[in-house]
């Protein structure tokens, strides 16, 4: 049979509030387009304007390539591997699942 013990309370100490920084909004100058990096595209990729079409269970599946990102079912997604785990529902490589490996 089991002692019944009487488990000490530990005393908490009363949280702090949260510290809420506010930080000066970026300037227009600081987003343009231009003053991004440019990331060279890959080469696995067919170009711009391009339909990529797989037949996926039964289904025809098709993806359109454009200049930054994947169009897929009228919704715009930023890399084919995210097409592809919309399709699957699963994690998956997109050039892999598409065949668009080297």
């Amino acid at each position: 049979m089991k002692k019944n013990t009487k488990k000490s309370v530990t005393k908490t100490k009363p949280t702090q509030p949260a510290v809420l920084r506010v930080v000066s909004p970026i300037t227009t100058e600081e987003t343009l387009l231009k003053n991004l990096p440019v990331r060279q595209r890959d080469n696995r990729l067919p170009a711009p304007g391009s339909i990529i079409t797989k037949n996926y269970r039964g289904n025809t599946i098709e993806v359109k390539v454009l200049e930054i990102g994947f169009e897929y079912q009228g919704k715009t997604y930023k890399s084919i591997s995210r097409v592809a785990m919309e399709i699957v529902k699963r994690p998956i490589s997109g050039y892999v699942f598409f065949g668009l490996s080297k």
